[in-house]
């Protein structure tokens, strides 16, 4: 195992029951997230892209352990290992919500959308100190106060605005106060779940070179959950594709992006606006049909319906992801047959 891996999750699967009838009967299931696989190195950003309802927040939650108290009843398999620097590795999915708490300090969340995930009862400074008192009770008051309003300067908003509550603030200083407190325990990984997705576009680059300046400075992983494909090539060195809970592609932002070898993500890059008029005029991958429901998804690849290169055998296997070059990964067998089936790297892992 390489000692620069952070975070490592293989063949994740979460799986909703569904009810119905007077009796409430499990008749089916939801299955949101079937066999996710990726790694993340220490200061690295990966990228996770996908249409709505791929789920690309089910696997960021699935994480963190929260999906358990929205729904008790979910089925959550496969393996995260975590492997911090001050404690010993641990599988994060077979945490209880109980034993979970003493990691949340090592890995934080940033919401999507920063109205409703700041209590507005509180004010900045009580909502930034909260992990603050939860983790770090062996500091003095004063010392988690000295250190809230250093937050707050590192997120570029001014200590005074401490006494101020959220609906005294814009979008996007919200979601830098969102910022400040999942930096608060100083975490080793940070899962961003959209975090610009609700703001308007220049305010977009203002919080995401926010996040790349403090990624750079304190060493922070993140995971950054988007279905914008243009925002995650800024940020991330690595950017892995999702479609109805399958990753698809996975490799580089450059690869990814400007050499993409699966159908779906070819699809999705076509989608995104040019703004120099010079390079317009690029053609349009308009896919056929709709999404599966992923209660009943299609046999094989799950792609397959809607694939403009689709063979009889995909509906008999599910494609493995394959590999196309040292860092790039594509789960589809037919669009290039130079491909060398992978299962592990020389480190065991899936990069």
């Amino acid at each position: 195992m390489s000692e620069n891996v952070l975070l490592d999750v293989r063949d994740l699967r979460v799986h909703f029951p569904v009810y119905a009838g007077i009796l409430q009967r499990r008749v089916a299931e939801v299955k949101a997230v079937d066999g996710v696989s990726f790694s993340i190195q220490r200061g690295e950003t990966l990228g996770l892209v996908g249409e709505s309802g791929c789920g690309k927040t089910t696997v960021g939650r699935a994480l963190v352990n929260v999906l358990r108290y929205v729904s008790p009843d979910v089925f959550i398999g496969g393996s995260a290992m975590f492997y911090p620097n001050s404690t010993k590795p641990v599988d994060l999915l077979r945490l209880s919500t109980k034993k979970m708490i003493s990691y949340r300090k090592q890995i934080a969340m940033i919401f999507q959308d920063p109205y409703s995930s700041l209590n507005s009862r509180l004010s900045v400074r009580e909502i930034v100190r909260e992990p603050l008192d939860l983790h770090f009770s062996h500091l003095s008051r004063r010392e988690r106060e000295e250190r809230v309003e250093w937050l707050l300067e590192k997120v570029g908003l001014q200590p005074e605005y401490a006494e101020r509550y959220p609906h005294e603030f814009s979008g996007g200083q919200r979601q830098r106060i969102g910022i400040a407190r999942a930096l608060a325990t100083n975490p080793d990984l940070i899962i961003c779940d959209e975090p610009v997705s609700a703001l308007d576009v220049s305010v977009q680059a203002q919080v995401i070179n926010l996040m790349e300046d403090l990624r750079h400075e304190f060493g922070i992983a993140y995971l950054f959950i988007a279905h914008d494909l243009s925002v995650v090539y800024h940020i991330s060195h690595r950017i892995a594709v999702m479609y109805l809970g399958n990753i698809v592609e996975i490799g580089t932002r450059d690869e990814v992006y400007f050499s993409p070898k699966h159908p779906y993500t070819q699809a999705l890059l076509s989608a995104v606006p040019v703004s120099d008029p010079r390079k317009r005029g690029k053609k349009r991958i308009v896919l056929d049909g709709d999404i599966p429901t992923p209660i009943n998804k299609p046999s094989g690849c799950s792609f397959r319906t809607r694939c403009p290169i689709a063979r009889t055998e995909c509906a008999h296997f599910t494609p493995e992801l394959q590999q196309h070059s040292p860092t790039h990964f594509v789960a589809c067998p037919f669009v290039d047959q130079e491909f060398v089936t992978v299962s592990e790297d020389e480190n065991g892992l899936l990069q």
